[in-house]
């Protein structure tokens, strides 16, 4: 029997390590009258540790739960770090920390998706079984495109990236590429490029489908509701002369309809992505096209700060692309996070043919300077700012999916009904 893998940590025990400094700040930022010098500092101190504890176990478990678990803590400890950094007290005092956590993307609404008319007595009938056939439509895409791309050479964008990057610190030092390079050809950059832009899809629908998902729990959620309150309401205490258990039962509906207002606006929410591929600019692509998940957070600890700074400094607002770098700069700090937690130092800094490191920052930042250079040519729509989206994303694509093929980033596990098949045919486990 072969040896299994030694991890400094059992996995369910790291899950539990990673997720603990979130439940902590929860019970520890119970709202007070004024600030409590004590109270901020131990927020502090566990805002650190929930970044901190990827960063330790780095490289040390499973590609899949390092990625994961990383995600999770960046997320909650941007939360974390908008409640320390920037809310006041009257907005803790309204808004506990548990249920900052829930709250992603409550800018994006259109009208729609306006639910707030509805009796709260009103349930609305959300089309389950038309968001579990998006799903299942939507992982078939997946599956499709994951076998299309284990069809291709996905060493090939490595390779003429690090042929590309030799090249260019060649003509400054004294380096010699490796043996494994790819002839800067016609053919082999649109190759590539093609890879990077399938692979490009291919994370798109990740994210897609792990929003579907989320969308069929919630409604299934949303849809228990119902019967919960019957039964609250059914309850023959409610009846009774009982007043202290009639006020309990309905305190426990006004509860059950908060849960309620919630889902239906979780739920009511416009799509994860806005068909981004078709964006009329770059600024359109990023700004309401591509998911907006982490702007609320980009916004209050990159843009605000950076735009209070300069007009006590300058006394004047910031340029336009100053906040805007500013949220980028944030974006690629998280992806650069992400992928030191899921490969560690050895394969981040030191891998081969080129390290993962800092090339997907450069992407994002690359990103916020050609959508101030396409703001000053005044490509903004039409056929012309389309042409320059797709310009830019065939030119910057690189930067993105290199460090994702250099750390394994498609072969983690994870659901597939290809991968459900093939394994059944080989009579494996699934």
């Amino acid at each position: 029997m072969a040896n299994l893998p030694h991890y400094p940590i059992s996995k369910i025990g790291y899950i539990a390590t990673t997720m603990l400094p979130c439940f902590m700040f929860m019970l520890v930022s119970i709202p007070v009258k004024k600030r409590n010098v004590i109270q901020e500092l131990c927020l502090l101190l566990l805002w650190l540790i929930g970044l901190s504890v990827p960063i330790y176990y780095a490289g040390k478990l499973p590609y899949v739960y390092l990625i994961s678990t990383s995600v999770w803590s960046w997320g909650t400890s941007m939360k974390m770090g908008v409640w320390l950094f920037s809310m006041s007290m009257e907005e803790r005092r309204q808004c506990p920390f548990a249920l900052t956590i829930l709250q992603w993307r409550k800018e994006r609404y259109s009208e729609k998706a306006k639910v707030d008319h509805h009796p709260s007595h009103v349930y609305i009938d959300f089309p389950l079984a038309q968001y579990i056939f998006s799903t299942i439509k939507h992982q078939i895409v997946y599956d499709l495109v994951e076998i299309i791309l284990r069809q291709l050479d996905l060493d090939r964008p490595v390779r003429l990236f690090s042929a590309v990057i030799y090249h260019f610190l060649g003509m400054f030092f004294n380096l010699s590429a490796p043996e494994t390079e790819l002839p800067f050809s016609f053919g082999n950059v649109a190759l590539s490029t093609c890879t990077c832009i399938l692979f490009l899809v291919y994370v798109q629908m990740q994210l897609q489908l792990t929003y579907d998902v989320f969308n069929i729990l919630f409604t299934l959620m949303y849809k228990s509701l119902p019967t919960l309150e019957k039964w609250q309401l059914g309850n023959k205490a409610i009846y009774t002369r009982d007043v202290a258990k009639t006020k309990a039962a309905l305190k426990r509906i006004r509860r059950i309809r908060a849960v309620k207002v919630y889902l239906e606006q979780t739920i009511s929410m416009p799509p994860a992505f806005n068909r981004p591929w078709c964006a009329y600019s770059l600024r359109d692509f990023w700004a309401r096209r591509w998911h907006t998940y982490y702007n609320e957070c980009f916004y209050r600890l990159g843009y605000q700060p950076i735009r209070l700074i300069t007009m006590l400094i300058l006394g004047c607002k910031p340029p336009r692309w100053l906040p805007a770098l500013s949220v980028f700069v944030m974006s690629g700090l998280m992806h650069e996070y992400f992928l030191y937690a899921a490969t560690g130092p050895a394969l981040y800094f030191q891998g081969t043919p080129i390290p993962a490191c800092f090339i997907q920052f450069s992407f994002f930042v690359s990103q916020a300077v050609f959508i101030s250079i396409g703001d000053r040519l005044s490509l903004s729509d039409g056929f012309l700012g389309r042409a320059y989206a797709v310009l830019i994303m065939i030119l910057t694509c690189h930067l993105f999916v290199v460090p994702y093929l250099l750390t394994g980033y498609l072969y983690m596990p994870r659901f597939s009904f290809y991968r459900t098949f093939v394994n059944i045919y080989q009579g494996e486990i699934i």
